[in-house]
């Protein structure tokens, strides 16, 4: 395993002929918008090219994806794309992989070759970078999707992790043609009435502890059955506890469809790091925003797992 610059993993990727992008389990903007983008990248360098994950892509993001067509490829070289661990590839973990490009602290993902650019904003920035270093013309569809993965892994520039970086990458995108404002609305502002009904449930289930600095919500199963939404249309919810004014850590704790296992999305404040709360509990991200899975329990014991845990922090 080998750390590479962008330059080498440009060079890197000039050199086979056909590739299997994946992108992790739940897929979120980020991880659609960079896989698609490389991908549309190494077809104009006369590459075949496919992405995959096991979940489908969501159908607020097909409008953006339709531009990209599956090549068939034999024997392709695997890239894992915005993955932190093994697990987050789902069932194409044990693959054999050549590439990893990914902005997550204490990446763990094996491969031949990592790019791994910790913390920024989206690993979109990433992406704009290495499509820029091979020297393809960037065209107003890729621009489209990396600000895609822009303006939703940074909640419209609003964590912790935006940097300059974040920012000018923007205004490149938007240079290249990118609906910047189309889709900032469409997927950071617009809500339909069973995502406004689900929010106001997770809003219900608010627990403080620790003097009001911590905040715990729960989304069952049940919950999306009464609002009639479904858990890939739940994007950017865990970042609700991260509004409340003197909240220093924040978990939603969601019941995923398969049941065995209950999520923690964590979000906190100031200098304490939700990565290290959730490799307490086998997980990890960035500093302020990380997540783990706990399995066995139901979201209620999971309340009581994760809160115990928390509390150390404060």
């Amino acid at each position: 395993m080998k750390n590479v610059t962008i330059q080498e993993l440009s060079e890197l990727l000039k050199k086979y002929d056909g590739y299997r992008i994946i992108y992790h389990v739940r897929p979120d903007g980020d991880c659609i918008g960079s896989a698609y983008a490389l991908a549309l990248a190494l077809q104009s360098l006369g590459k075949k090219c496919e992405v995959t994950g096991e979940y489908p892509v969501t159908n607020s993001y097909k409008y953006l994806v339709n531009c990209f067509k599956n090549d068939k490829v034999e024997h392709p070289i695997n890239i894992a794309v915005d993955s932190a661990a093994p697990d987050r590839l789902g069932i194409y973990q044990n693959e054999s992989f050549t590439f990893c490009i990914d902005h997550h602290n204490g990446n763990s993902v094996k491969a031949e070759y990592k790019y791994v650019e910790i913390d920024c904003g989206a690993c979109s920035e990433i992406i704009l970078k290495l499509i820029k270093a091979m020297g393809t013309e960037i065209t107003k569809e890729m621009a489209n999707l990396m600000y895609l993965a822009l303006v939703t892994d940074t909640m419209s520039f609003r964590t912790y992790d935006v940097s300059k970086q974040s920012f000018e990458t923007a205004a490149e995108l938007a240079g290249y043609g990118a609906d910047i404002c189309e889709i900032g609305r469409k997927h950071m502002f617009l809500k339909t009435p069973e995502r406004v009904k689900i929010e106001n449930t997770l809003k219900n289930s608010f627990h403080f502890t620790c003097n009001n600095r911590m905040l715990t919500g729960i989304i069952t199963l049940q919950d999306l059955d009464d609002a009639n939404i479904l858990d890939s249309e739940l994007e950017g919810i865990n970042s609700i506890v991260d509004e409340i004014d003197g909240v220093e850590i924040g978990v939603t704790i969601r019941e995923l469809p398969d049941r065995s296992l209950i999520r923690c999305s964590m979000r906190t404040k100031g200098n304490i790091s939700a990565n290290e709360i959730c490799k307490e509990l086998g997980g990890g991200g960035h500093f302020h925003a990380a997540a783990c899975f706990l399995p066995n329990v139901d979201v209620y014991q999971a309340r009581e797992i994760i809160e115990a845990v928390c509390r150390k922090y404060l």
